[in-house]
Parts: C-alpha cells; structure tokens; sequence
C-alpha cells in the first residue's frame, strides 16, 4: 500500500553493492588484525608456558636424537635429542623482541631525523639525504650483513646492522610527510611567532608526520624477522646454544637431506607465522590511517 505524497526510496542495487563491500572491507581488516594479534600473544604466551611444562629444551638426549613429531615431541627431536617444539617456543622471545627493538629504535631515530631534516632544510637536509642515499645503494639484508659482521656476532649486534640497514626507509617516508606539513598555516604562524625551529619540529612537524612511519615500523618488524632469523643461519646473528629460529634451520638442514624434514620444517614454519602476524597488524593501522 502507498501512502499518498509520499515517494518509495529504494536504494540502487550498485549503492548496496558498494555499502556490501566497504562493510566486508572494514571487517576482513579487522580480522585481520584480532588473528595477527592473537598470533602473537599465543607465541609469547607459549614462550613461557611451554618450558615450565617440558623441560628447557637445553639439555642433549642422546638416546633420543632425531625423533619424529609424536604425542611426546610434537615437533619431534634434533640431532641432540633436545625438544624442537620447546625450543621454537623458547625463540619467540628473543626473534620477537629483536624484531621490535628493530621496529621501534628505528621508528623513533628515523621519525626524529626525517622531521628535523625536513624542518631545518639547507646543508644539514642535503646531507642526511645523501647518507640515505648511499645506504640505500645495498640491499637491507646485505647491509645488515656487513655490519653485523664488521661488530661482531651477537643478539644485539644483529639488531643493531638490521636497524641502521631500515632506518633510510623510515627517515623518507617521515620527511616526505614533513614537507607537507612544513607548508601548512599553522606551521607559518610558529615561524612568524619566532618559535625556534627545533621547538617547531617537536610540536608540529613530528607530531603531524608520524602516522605513515607507524606503519612502516609493523611492516620493518616482519621484514626483521627475516632478516634477524636469515643472519642467525648464516652464523653472524644469535650465537648457539641460544635457541633462535634461523639458527635452529640452519642446524636442521642438513637433517632435511637424510629425510629427518621436521628439524628445519617447524622453524621455518614459526618465522612465516611471526611475520605474518605483523603483515596483518600492519594491514589494519594502514586501512586505518588511510
């Protein structure tokens, strides 16, 4: 029945196609996110649970080297008979915990610098530039390599070569974002305020120009994954018998030959699961800000 004067609104079939997919969008994204998170608790959540509970996975069995995963290995055992599944675990907190000190050291140092370049300009812009430049000419993993080996192998060396090789990424992205914001009228008002410049760069430039390195730095922590676990199994990152993820596929390889697959398999898999999980955090901040 239609009431007189009054017109039937139906909404086009493309309009509710488009709301469909906006709302599918929003949601996948927030998925994403929850699983990415979720995967992360569960592996730091583990990382304590499971020693407590199976042993510390330091100790040799040699009666029970190389056994495949089973109800009492569920990883199975290496070549010294130590519990491949506790010592994954027992690496999540050193592979994740270099891999945000690498995220946040370099978020903070590149975010400052970029600002300032941007913010100061001249001779001390050109310079910063063009020692970005020039450490941007090697691959990041080739030249957190280089450095590492050059300072010695160790956990925090590692980091160390793994941050200053990303820090160029995130000092471009914060001045690109600062040259606009140098621009705004909020910005000239401080200048003609004679507001010094490094004030001007605390309170308005960095401020207004870290949202875009924010995600940088959830993408940087899964490329450090790689490249920290890539290190370790080259030898110049995590030295044994500390259990590292990279270390672990590197001990296991030659294993996978002989037809023992799961000493390198299992690690393999916890690295993919790692980055994966900051992938999917660093999806959702983008979908966000975006």
């Amino acid at each position: 029945m239609t009431i007189p004067g009054l017109t039937a609104v139906t909404t086009p079939w493309r309009s509710r196609g488009g709301q469909v997919r906006r709302l599918w969008s929003f949601n996948a994204g927030n998925l994403g996110f929850i699983a990415g998170l979720a995967i992360l608790v569960i592996m730091l959540v583990m990382s304590f649970v499971a020693p407590l509970y199976l042993g510390s996975g330091t100790v040799a069995h040699t009666s029970q080297t190389l056994r495949p995963p089973s109800a009492g290995h569920l990883f199975g055992t290496d070549e010294y008979g130590r519990d491949i599944f506790v010592r994954c675990m027992k690496a999540v907190r050193i592979d994740l915990s270099l891999a945000l000190a690498v995220a946040l050291a370099g978020l903070a140092i590149g975010s400052v610098v970029g600002s300032l370049s941007a913010t100061i300009g001249g001779w001390f812009d050109m310079v910063v530039m063009r020692i970005t430049d020039m450490l941007m000419a090697f691959p990041a993993f080739v030249l957190a390599l280089i450095i590492t080996a050059s300072l010695g192998n160790s956990a925090q060396n590692a980091a160390i070569g793994v941050t200053i090789s990303y820090l160029p990424q995130f000092i471009r992205l914060t001045r690109s974002q600062a040259l606009e914001v140098r621009s705004t009228d909020f910005v000239a008002a401080s200048r003609v305020s004679r507001t010094g410049t490094f004030l001007v760069a605390a309170q308005h430039v960095l401020p207004n120009s870290f949202r875009a390195p924010l995600v940088q730095a959830s993408l940087i922590a899964a490329w450090a994954v790689l490249d920290i676990a890539g290190l370790s199994f080259l030898g110049v990152g995590v030295a044994p018998p500390t259990a590292e993820w990279g270390q672990m596929i590197a001990l296991g390889s030659g294993d996978v030959l002989l037809g023992d697959w799961w000493t390198a398999l299992f690690p393999g898999l916890m690295i993919v699961a790692a980055a994966s999980a900051f992938q999917l955090i660093g999806d959702r901040l983008e979908r966000i800000i975006r």
